[in-house]
C-alpha cells in the first residue's frame, strides 16, 4: 500500500493492521501533507479511535514518537521498538498513558 492509500486507510479506520512500521510510515505521510500540530492530531485521534474503550492507547508514546519522527531520528533508530527506552523511564513513561508527559532520561528533540 501506498502512503496515500495508508493515510486515507487510517483516516477512514480501515487498517487490518497497524504495525510499528505503519505507524512511523503513517506519521511521515502525515507531516507531508499537513502542519505538524495537525498532523500530530490527526493521529492522536486515529489511535484513540482505533483503540476504543480497550486500553491501548498510551498518548506519551504516541507524541514522543511523534515528535521523534517529526525530528528526523534516522530510520534506523525509528525501527527500534524500544528507542523510547533512551528518553523515558520506565517509571516515568507509565505515568503518560492518559496525557504526555516530558521524558526523564534525555530530550526527544533539541528543542524539547
Amino acid at each position: 500500500m501506498n502512503d496515500d492509500e495508508l493515510v486515507r486507510r487510517f483516516d477512514d479506520g480501515t487498517l487490518d493492521s497497524f504495525p510499528h512500521e505503519l505507524h512511523v510510515r503513517l506519521a511521515q505521510a502525515k507531516l507531508a501533507r499537513m502542519p505538524e500540530a495537525d498532523a500530530l492530531e490527526s493521529i492522536r485521534s486515529g489511535i484513540r479511535r482505533m483503540a476504543g474503550n480497550s486500553g491501548k492507547y498510551h498518548d506519551t508514546r504516541t507524541v514522543a514518537w511523534f515528535r521523534l519522527i517529526a525530528a528526523g531520528v534516522p530510520h534506523d533508530q525509528l525501527m527500534r521498538r524500544d528507542l523510547l527506552d533512551d528518553y523515558y523511564s520506565s517509571e516515568t513513561l507509565e505515568l503518560g498513558r492518559e496525557s504526555f508527559v516530558e521524558p526523564d532520561l534525555q530530550p526527544l528533540s533539541p528543542t524539547s
